[in-house]
């Protein structure tokens, strides 16, 4: 595998070497991002004895997106992101969160090479159901007591990787990751030393994504297919993740849905021994003028040895959207999870919010 990518690399390299280097404005760096702000009202059963849950909360979530490119005389585009978050940072009891995903990019007429910490091609390539509310594909937010897994696979995260991107060709592109280790972000801290990953950990991620998007005469459909894998440092039972995804548009309504089968995974981002689990989830959502209406549906089942985890769950939403503005929406819904074990603390939650993009 390593000789693969290696390769390939070196094929890529070989072909933006072989184009001139001519005069070009230099890089421009824009600021863009997000700011999420939430009031949510829960309602938790089966709590266990002196726990205290808060029903009422104020929460929020936000980056600030440092972006900057330029295009080349010979048409190459040389690109930059860095993600600053703005919320959630510095928390006691886990690691400080400064930066998220840092990385730069190539383009042209070879595709696209992104070199840096950045979720891999699995995770971007990735189609899932349709909400206009939080949804349950990659949470910004948890307003629940326990909540399920996700389809979207994310074994490596945003760990420092190389992914390279095909032109999309007819509708279809594909991508494919290597991340040599799968640790937190703290990559810079080694210098230029060699770094170790501890035994039963996770090394040689690998990443495959097959994405698939065209408007067949206001019928809009967009797939996905994705293969995540790493291996354990030492020996063991090495994580797989299997994932597809649909959509079908017309007429402003959108059906689709996801599902993910896994070995040795929790669903949600952890490396599980022993573990078997599938995600899948299906939602309708309806958008006329500003306003958008959505419901989404997902299950996850994760058992090790036949027993289920903590994280099995049916999860309910329905959500309503109104566009206030450029960058400016109004959510609010109300979410129901059903968590599978006797003891899992079924939750639901009633939301509104702002969800500003800049």
């Amino acid at each position: 595998m390593k000789k693969i990518l290696l390769g390939s690399t070196a094929l890529v390299a070989a072909g933006l070497l072989a184009q001139p280097t001519l005069a070009a404005d230099p890089i421009k760096l824009q600021v863009k991002g997000y700011y999420q702000n939430l009031v949510t009202y829960s309602d938790v059963d089966n709590a266990p004895a002196g726990t205290n849950y808060k029903d009422f909360q104020f929460r929020h979530e936000g980056e600030v997106h440092f972006q900057g490119k330029t295009t080349l005389d010979n048409g190459l585009t040389v690109g930059f992101d860095a993600q600053l978050e703005i919320v959630n940072v510095g928390l006691s009891g886990g690691q400080p969160r400064d930066m998220d995903e840092t990385y730069m990019w190539l383009e042209g007429g070879f595709g696209k090479l992104q070199l840096g910490a950045e979720n891999g091609a699995a995770y971007l390539l990735h189609v899932d159901a349709p909400s206009f509310g939080l949804g349950f594909d990659d949470r910004n937010f948890g307003p629940t007591a326990q909540t399920g897994g996700t389809a979207r696979p994310n074994l490596a995260g945003d760990t420092p990787k190389g992914t390279y991107f095909t032109p999309r060709i007819a509708g279809f592109q594909a991508g494919i990751s290597y991340s040599p280790n799968v640790e937190p972000q703290d990559i810079s801290g080694y210098g230029f030393g060699v770094i170790s990953v501890a035994t039963g950990g996770l090394e040689d991620n690998l990443g495959l994504g097959l994405n698939f998007n065209h408007d067949f005469g206001g019928l809009t459909l967009k797939a996905s297919g994705s293969y995540e894998t790493a291996d354990i440092v030492g020996g063991g039972q090495d994580p797989e993740i299997w994932a597809a995804g649909l959509n079908l548009g017309f007429g402003g309504f959108t059906l689709g849905g996801a599902y993910q089968d896994s070995e040795n995974y929790n669903g949600n981002g952890g490396y599980v021994a022993g573990a078997d689990g599938q995600v899948y989830s299906l939602g309708l959502s309806y958008k006329t003028g500003p306003w958008g209406v959505s419901g989404v549906y997902q299950k996850t089942d994760i058992e090790v040895g036949g027993v289920s985890q903590s994280n099995s769950a049916d999860e309910y939403e329905v959500a309503a959207m109104y566009q206030v503005g450029p960058g400016i929406q109004f959510r609010g819904g109300v979410i129901y999870a059903d968590m599978d074990l006797s003891t899992g603390q079924d939750t639901t939650t009633v939301f509104v919010g702002t969800f500003l993009s800049f």
